[in-house]
């Protein structure tokens, strides 16, 4: 660590065909008041003018344009890359909370492997928090660390290893998983430094991208998951996914 008073921190974002979105999310970056971060941009072969916009960023940005297997083999690009004590995954369109957000954060980085934020949600105008809930029973079951406010050791990924490319929506659940399962320490700071719109299947709350993250998350645990709650479980993915459905329907 380069100390808890000065902490660098690494922001990766995976961008493809998203080049509105991106340039919201470098905007965010820019006006940042806090010095000691870089910006990483891990863009997959964009057709949409992201590579030209990318050149014309100077070298404020550190970034690669190049064809990917998906947003896990992007992001482990971006951490390979990475040179901060601590790594931020802020992927296009979503942005900080306010100008001082990386300030405010960099003053909880006190060397948990693990210093994770609530994120904002933004819906067509409504807002909802996703809350850290850190590594407790609950985690056994459901997303808890929302990775959009999670401010990771880059030493951690080296530790526990990097995303896993199978996974494309709960690659993150999988790695916080397996970091609990390493005894990766984790601080909750109990309120949002970013915002993310819910665009991708992992906010959405439509049946059909519940039913893929569900399916994914289901996957994670029976891998991941303590086998000492292997029955219960069970008995959990018996009933949740129809309580879910039912939650859809009346929204």
């Amino acid at each position: 660590m380069s100390g808890q008073q000065n902490p660098r921190i690494s922001v990766v974002t995976a961008a493809y065909n998203a080049l509105d979105g991106l340039r919201t999310t470098v905007a965010s970056m820019a006006e940042q008041d806090f010095g000691s971060v870089e910006h990483i941009i891990i863009d997959g072969a964009s057709s949409d003018g992201t590579a030209a916009y990318l050149q014309t960023l100077g070298g404020q940005i550190r970034w690669v344009s190049e064809p990917d297997k998906g947003i896990g083999d992007a992001m482990n690009k971006g951490i390979a890359m990475a040179r901060g004590d601590y790594v931020l995954v802020l992927h296009a369109e979503d942005y900080f909370a306010s100008k001082q957000s990386l300030s405010k954060a960099a003053e909880h980085l006190d060397g948990s492997d693990i210093v994770s934020f609530d994120v904002m949600i933004t819906d067509n105008g409504a807002e909802r928090v996703f809350p850290t809930s850190g590594f407790g029973l609950k985690a056994e079951f459901f997303a808890t660390v929302p990775h959009q406010g999670a401010f990771c050791r880059r030493d951690l990924f080296e530790r526990i290893g990097d995303f896993d490319q199978q996974y494309r929506i709960a690659m993150d659940y999988e790695w916080m998983l397996r970091a609990k399962r390493a005894g990766a320490s984790i601080r909750q700071i109990c309120r949002h430094v970013t915002v993310m719109p819910a665009t991708g299947v992992s906010a959405q709350l439509d049946w059909p991208n519940l039913q893929k993250r569900l399916a994914e998350n289901r996957l994670v645990q029976s891998r991941r998951g303590n086998p000492l709650l292997a029955p219960v479980r069970t008995a959990f993915w018996a009933t949740y996914p129809m309580f879910k459905r039912w939650r859809v329907g009346r929204l």
